[in-house]
């Protein structure tokens, strides 16, 4: 009884100290839609942007200094430049802190970080609990919940009671549960395939694909299968462990079906994100429906991704395609000795001609406000030919072709006499294998991808990796860049361990990128926080039937 009486005298005791120093407030249920507008755009309860200081004295206001630029889209923060910002979501927040390596296991192990961070990262710092109390003073004192002083670099704000619940409100919805696609022993994943896409690159896709996922289940399969093999290692991550189960999405028909296509292959079994694949026409359908799903789409291998920055879409890509190209264009005509007075581009009647076709136009009109750019569609091969034929002696001649092969085909047939031909990387081989001498050496072509001669340590390692498993390397390109797409999943889901939220899978994607896994295809591979093309710029190539590869750069890269 004296033991009751005095445990109960301490938690009165305590319950004053902690009333006395987090004054009661009355706060009302939140609206989460309000507060996710306050996690992303700084935007308060007012529809004002909110204010406060970080380092101390330093003002920031809205979306400069926004929830979402540092706790990211998942809520579960990141590390960056020596600073490591924890995660925020509801099952952590809302509970008692105590350490937890594995959730930290990159941040402790697999990062170079300076001493600072580790030194902090590895102190337990254990807390009770937040409430929506203990969240305002956090939010406005920056104290955590056991009356620690936060990082000087998070924002103390001026909030609201309203912007506060509205927080709270949101929080406790971020990344609550796993995402669909994941079962207690697989993880379900997609790769599309466009109904006009080549059948030995699509075999060449797939085989490299099915490979990689027997290879990844083979080493699932032996370590689950020994779960004390590495005490203090392995052993502790054991229940994050998933099965591949990779299924091919082929679509049909024109790309106005493909949603309704893709809705019913996710009704009858959701996957966790879309990994590589290939389509040869636009990318706009899959990606509003990978947007509208929340469903990540790890770099397909497609010519025309969806217009636009893409800023925090759920579409990954290895570079923006044609439009990139034409861009690129433009800047190396800007930038040569003589800059042209007259550009003609033939273009296709279609996606694939008339998008890089606009690029164009557009870039010339602001790099060179003297140059004339002419624009001409055709619709089939016979239109194709009057074009080249009518435009024969034009300064510059672009052609944007939907079919490289019968581009090419017109091309030798009319050899127009025109000082430059400049054709898209699609057309590479066959222009270099189809075009007189004479065409070949006035023939250039934009090329998106790194140079034959560069060296990537990891380009002979990947070799090696197909050549001893007996894969047919018949279109290195696309499997090395399929092999990179599977290595961002498969790096993705071993630093999220079993924190399956694909919000989540996209941040550490972003995050990997840069590091030492390009497979040689582009010269550098990374992506910042929300973007989503890997690769900035392109090479300008002369065709060269005499080298190994059919081509010589004769450009710098090019960003535009």
């Amino acid at each position: 009884m004296v033991h009751n009486r005095v445990v109960a005298t301490l938690q009165g005791a305590m319950a004053g100290v902690i009333l006395a120093v987090t004054p009661l407030v009355a706060f009302a249920g939140g609206d989460a839609e309000l507060g996710r507008k306050l996690y992303w755009e700084g935007i308060g309860a007012d529809g004002m942007p909110v204010h406060g200081k970080t380092q101390g004295d330093v003002p920031v206001s809205g979306a400069q200094f926004s929830c979402v630029n540092c706790h990211r889209p998942s809520g579960f923060g990141t590390s960056e430049g020596g600073n490591y910002v924890p995660p925020i979501i509801g099952p952590v927040l809302y509970e008692k802190r105590t350490p937890n390596r594995n959730r930290m296991f990159k941040e402790l192990y697999q990062e170079v970080q300076p001493p600072g961070f580790w030194a902090r990262v590895r102190q337990p710092r254990i807390r009770p609990a937040y409430d929506q109390p203990l969240l305002a003073r956090a939010l406005k004192e920056g104290l955590d919940a056991a009356g620690r002083p936060l990082d000087p670099i998070m924002p103390r704000y001026e909030l609201s009671k309203d912007d506060v619940s509205n927080l709270d409100a949101f929080l406790k919805t971020l990344s609550a549960e796993i995402s669909q696609g994941v079962g207690e022993t697989e993880i379900h994943l997609a790769t599309i395939i466009g109904p006009d896409a080549d059948p030995d690159e699509k075999k060449a896709i797939l085989d490299t694909m099915n490979l990689f996922t027997t290879w990844m289940n083979k080493d699932t399969e032996g370590d689950t299968s020994k779960p004390t093999f590495s005490p203090r290692y392995r052993s502790e991550f054991i229940k994050a462990y998933r099965y591949w189960n990779l299924h091919v999405w082929e679509l049909e028909g024109p790309p106005e079906t493909w949603r309704a296509q893709l809705e019913a292959k996710y009704a009858e079994q959701p996957v966790f994100a879309t990994v590589g694949g290939l389509v040869p026409g636009p990318w706009d359908e899959i990606g509003k429906f990978c947007d509208d799903k929340r469903l990540p789409c790890i770099l397909p291998n497609t010519e025309l991704p969806t217009p636009g920055e893409g800023r925090y879409g759920y579409s990954v890509f290895f570079n923006r395609g044609l439009p990139l190209e034409a861009e690129v264009l433009a800047m190396y005509l800007a930038d040569s000795e003589t800059v042209p007075n007259q550009i003609v581009q033939i273009r296709a009647a279609g996606p694939s001609g008339e998008r890089p076709a606009n690029a164009l136009s557009d870039a010339v009109a602001m790099m060179m406000e003297n140059t004339d750019v002419q624009t001409v569609t055709y619709e089939d091969a016979d239109s194709l030919r009057a074009a080249l034929a009518k435009h024969a002696d034009a300064e510059v001649l672009v052609v944007w072709p939907d079919d490289p092969e019968a581009a090419v085909d017109a091309l030798a047939d009319i050899n127009p006499p025109s000082k430059m031909i400049v054709l898209p990387s699609a057309t590479k081989d066959e222009a270099a294998a189809g075009l007189s001498k004479d065409l070949i050496d006035r023939t250039l072509v934009v090329w998106p991808y790194d140079k034959p001669d560069s060296y990537h340590p990891r380009k002979y390692r990947i070799r090696a990796w197909m050549h001893t498993r007996r894969l047919n390397v018949t279109h290195p390109r696309l499997q090395l860049q399929t092999y990179y797409a599977l290595t961002m999943m498969q790096y993705g889901l071993l630093h999220a361990i079993n924190d399956f939220h694909r919000d989540y899978l996209m941040e550490i994607i972003e995050h990997e990128a840069e590091n030492e896994l390009n497979p040689g295809t582009h010269p550098e591979l990374g992506l910042g926080p929300g973007q989503r093309f890997a690769s900035k710029g392109a090479f300008i190539a002369k065709l060269a039937p005499e080298e190994r590869v059919g081509y010589r750069v004769i450009s710098d890269w090019i960003v535009p």
